[in-house]
Formats: structure tokens, sequence, C-alpha cells
């Protein structure tokens, strides 16, 4: 009994007054250089081109990960007595801890920290996880926060890669793919329809003219349906790009007079076209 109340009582350092401002200290510079940096990077970022936005964004979470680090790498030596036999014991101790108390937040945890180097979502990243689409605002520790279309903020906890399919729409790149969709019927000239959306797409004001414009065509039961396939200069502006794509083809259709394809809302909601 002597001997592990020994044991004990020589993993702790003296804790004195010096001590426990200095931990104060380290606790509140870290906070500090936390919360500038989720506020003056983003702010940066936003003034920045697009291709240097997303790293810029990028580093936030890296550098509240090294901040975390270096606060524990300041903290430990000032409370315990470093050595490797109570390294061990502290270790076995906290494994134990984990795995019977927080075994959900550690696994949330681990996952974010392999999130920060298989980089399955940055911030800025527009991503898809089940039911949830939405923008990466913040890649947290243990979560990453989306802002969806209808401007709500989900919080979504890291284990979910284990689990889940992640669909990526930009992948750290400054745009991503807008597809706009048109029913034509049949039974009339069809060889004018993909030059004439073609064309509204690279009249558009959102286009990126570095990349490709493509409309596909496919054959389906009703009617033939195209799909204009084009990517906006910002990623931002895909929900303003869709629209001015479909609201001028639809208009550059009937101008041409192309009849489009009335699809029952059943067929529509059932996903039997694409």
């Amino acid at each position: 009994m002597e001997d592990r109340t020994e044991r004990i009582s020589n993993l702790f350092n003296t804790i004195d007054g010096w001590v426990v401002a200095e931990i104060a200290l380290g606790i509140v510079l870290v906070w500090a250089f936390v919360q500038i940096a989720q506020r003056v990077l983003p702010w940066l970022a936003d003034l920045l081109p697009a291709k240097l936005r997303n790293p810029t964004l990028n580093t936030v979470p890296i550098l509240r990960v090294l901040a975390l680090l270096l606060l524990i790498l300041w903290i430990v030596p000032l409370i315990f007595n470093v050595t490797l036999q109570n390294f061990i014991f502290i270790a076995g101790a906290i494994s134990v801890a984990i795995g019977f108390a927080i075994k959900d937040l550690a696994r949330s945890m681990i996952a974010g920290f392999f999130a920060l180097f298989e980089k399955p979502y940055r911030q800025g990243d527009w991503i898809k996880i089940g039911d949830d689409y939405g923008e990466v605002i913040t890649v947290g520790t243990r979560a990453v926060q989306l802002r969806t279309p209808d401007d709500n903020v989900v919080t979504i906890a890291h284990d979910r890669i284990w689990s889940e399919n992640i669909s990526n729409a930009n992948d750290g790149f400054g745009t991503l793919m807008c597809v706009a969709t048109f029913y034509v019927m049949r039974d009339q000239p069809m060889d004018k329809v993909a030059p004439l959306l073609k064309s509204v797409a690279q009249t558009s004001p959102y286009l990126d003219l570095d990349r490709p414009v493509i409309v596909i065509g496919k054959n389906e039961p009703l009617c033939m349906v195209y799909k204009l396939k084009a990517y906006p200069f910002e990623p931002r502006n895909q929900f303003a790009f869709i629209t001015d794509l479909t609201e001028r083809g639809n208009a550059a259709l009937f101008e041409a007079g192309v009849v489009t394809a009335s699809i029952p809302q059943e067929l529509l909601s059932s996903n039997q076209l694409p």
C-alpha cells in the first residue's frame, strides 16, 4: 500500500502559485491564438483570390491542433514528474479512462486527426454527408460544421468518415461543376439543342472561362433529357449559376421553337428520370 501511495505521489511535481499562474497563462495564450486564427484567417481568405482561399482556410484546423499540442507539452511537465516509468503508468491509466468513459469522443477525435491528413473535406469545400449538403465552415477537433443552402449550420461528428461515403464537390479547388437539366419532346430537330444550351452557358456572367462547358443528351422513355454541365467562377455562386442556366436555357429553347416536356411530378419524385 505504501509503495502504491509513494508511486502515485512521485507522479506529480510540487504545484505552487507560480505553476498555477504559468498553466493559466498558457491556456489564455493558446485560447487567444486560436480565437484570433479562427477570425483573422477566414476574413483574410475572403479577400484573397479563389485559388488561395481554400489553402488559407485549411490552415485554421491545423493551427488549432498544433496549438493544443504545444499547450499539452507545456503543461504536462509542470504537473507531472515525467520519467519513462511514470509515462507508461499515466498512459495506461489514460487509455483505460478513454476506453470506458469517452470512447465515442475519442473515436470522433481520432477520425478528425486522420481527416486532417487524408483530407476528405477542408474548410471551403462543398460536401454531402448523408442527407446534408453545404459548405464546410469549421473543421474542429471532434466535428465538422456545414452551412447549408438554407443557411443552417449542421454539425457532423468526424467518425461518420468510417461508415459513410463523403461526396466532395470541389475537393479543395476554387470551383465545382453545376448541372442544369432540360426535358425536350421528341419528333423535332435535336441537332440545335446542344449548341443552343452550350451558348447559354458560355454567355453566363457566373461562368469560369477556364473550365469546359459540356452538354450531354440521353434517351428516356418519355422525352430527351439534356444535362448542361459547367463551372461557376465561385463555388458560392453555384445556385445562382444553376438558376441562370435554367431560366435562360428554357427561354432560348422557347425562342428557337423547341418544345420542352412536362414530366409528371410523381416520376420526378420517384427518381425514374435522371
